[in-house]
């Protein structure tokens, strides 16, 4: 049954990316934007689950089994984490479709005239692409493992090559109507398991809470069982997904194939209504806390709807592996579009200043997409050893670089060019020299960050320091350059 399931769900996928690409012109404005088309439906699973992977269906449980209550970060988070875009989202819309843009790293370098700008972001952003990249890739993996008994990185092969082939020949509309596809699955799915498990097992999720409560207590609160979490470092593991959020390419990107600037604050307003697809998750890690023999592993959940304890058992671990699909797809999508376009765009065109021709920029961008799902297959295999949380914290630390430059750039006429440059630099310098010293000189790393901070914290500090003061000790930019920003 699950086997059947799965090739029926990825042929459906692939059938459907594909239709949607046909849709529109076929250009490299229509691969990248949709032709800046979408409506609220589109936006809204766009959004919701893209950014939703197989981290929060593999992650999450993991981290309430590891960490307690300490995994409800994500709900700190994600409650306030479009408030940026509901503020600068439709003043993005506006510019870009004024100015032509349609990447993030082309917008700010436009904004402060430096092409050697647009050429770090491109790349700090491709590199943090890479991790993300891989934690799909291990859901994709771990799932065809469990349905098939196929090797890890096997599986993940196959789920992105339909990806690979729907996101070339479908570009952005194939990555927004798969996403309503796989947004409907992960909700309905997520939620009928993280009832039915609890009422089967424990006679409903009152219940379920109250052994909790009676018998590990200390996964309820903070800092959770040892060595637990400290405020601080959860504080920063919530400020960083924070401020990181709406900073990543692939979903900064959004406010460009949105059908008007007001819808881009649409989005944003209802965009939390997704999180309640986190609660049944939580559920679930709890579930499996009571349950002797429970993997501590990204496994846990495969585990648990295949109990011997539960009817429907076949049924349920058949219908979890989709959505576990459905959740790893519908991001890993976006990561290999929103990829491919930065690499064309920011880093060959605008960065090397190569110039490409409609034809050859579209069949760039499809190009780039699959040479990006063979780097995440083989990063994946080098990768076995890391947690899907590490690589998303990990992942976070550049996106958050971008920071100053956005918002100072967006809303501060002084902020210039220079000022732009050395506080990235200084930023993404400062959390490669910290991530380098975590592990190969762990004492020195104790030393520099003894309360065991987030680095792309203290990265973001340092760049804002550094963009802050660049910008007071040197000219803004001409008036009739900060017209076009909305800024004169």
């Amino acid at each position: 049954m699950a086997s059947a399931l799965v090739f029926g769900y990825l042929a459906f996928a692939l059938v459907l990316g594909i239709w949607a690409g046909r849709r529109g012109s076929g250009g490299s404005d229509d691969f990248i934007t949709g032709e800046r088309s979408f409506g609220p439906v589109l936006m809204y699973f766009v959004m919701g689950a893209m950014v939703f992977s197989a981290y929060a269906l593999l992650g999450t449980p993991q981290r309430v089994m590891a960490k307690g209550s300490d995994a409800f970060y994500a709900l700190a988070y994600g409650a306030v984490a479009f408030v940026p875009i509901f503020f600068f989202g439709a003043k993005v819309r506006r510019i870009g479709a004024r100015e032509g843009l349609v990447t993030q790293a082309e917008f700010l370098g436009a904004r402060f005239a430096s092409r050697r700008l647009t050429a770090i972001m491109g790349l700090a952003s491709l590199l943090a692409c890479v991790p993300y990249i891989v934690i799909q890739f291990k859901g994709a993996g771990v799932v065809m493992q469990q349905v098939l008994g196929w090797h890890p990185i096997a599986g993940a092969a196959l789920v992105y090559a339909v990806v690979t082939l729907y996101v070339m020949f479908g570009g952005m509309r194939g990555v927004g109507w798969t996403n309503v596809l796989q947004g409907v699955v992960m909700l309905v799915v997520v939620w009928w398991l993280g009832l039915a498990i609890p009422e089967q097992l424990f006679g409903g999720v009152s219940a379920m809470f109250d052994r909790v409560v009676a018998e590990r207590p200390e996964y309820l609160t903070l800092p959770g069982p040892a060595p637990g979490t400290s405020d601080g470092q959860w504080s920063a593991e919530v400020l960083l997904s924070i401020l990181g959020f709406t900073m990543w390419p692939q979903v900064f990107m959004k406010c460009f194939t949105a059908r008007s600037a007001r819808l881009v604050q649409h989005s944003a307003v209802v965009y939390p209504t997704f999180l309640l697809f986190l609660v049944p998750l939580f559920f679930l890690g709890y579930a499996a806390l009571l349950l002797p023999g429970a993997p501590r592993d990204e496994r846990v959940l495969l585990w648990l709807v295949s109990h011997p304890q539960l009817a429907n058992g076949e049924l349920m671990a058949a219908c979890f592996s989709l959505a576990v699909l459905a959740a790893s797809m519908s991001t890993g999508d976006a990561l290999l579009h929103g990829g491919s376009s930065i690499f064309v765009r920011d880093v060959v065109m605008k960065g090397a200043g190569v110039q490409l021709s409609e034809r050859a920029q579209t069949w760039t961008l499809r190009a780039t997409v699959v040479v990006l799902g063979v780097l995440g297959l083989w990063m994946t295999s080098l990768a076995g050893s890391w947690s899907l949380v590490d690589l998303l914290l990990l992942a976070y630390a550049v996106p958050v670089q971008f920071l100053p430059i956005t918002l100072l750039g967006l809303y501060w006429r002084r902020a210039n060019r220079v000022a732009a440059e050395v506080g990235l630099g200084l930023g993404l310098g400062c959390v490669i020299a910290l991530f380098a010293a975590s592990k190969l000189a762990p004492g020195l790393y104790a030393a520099i960050n003894p309360q065991d901070l987030q680095i792309g914290v203290l990265g973001l500090a340092v760049n804002l320091a550094a963009m802050l003061a660049l910008s007071l000790l040197t000219p803004p930019m001409a008036k009739s350059h900060l017209q076009r920003f909305e800024l004169e």
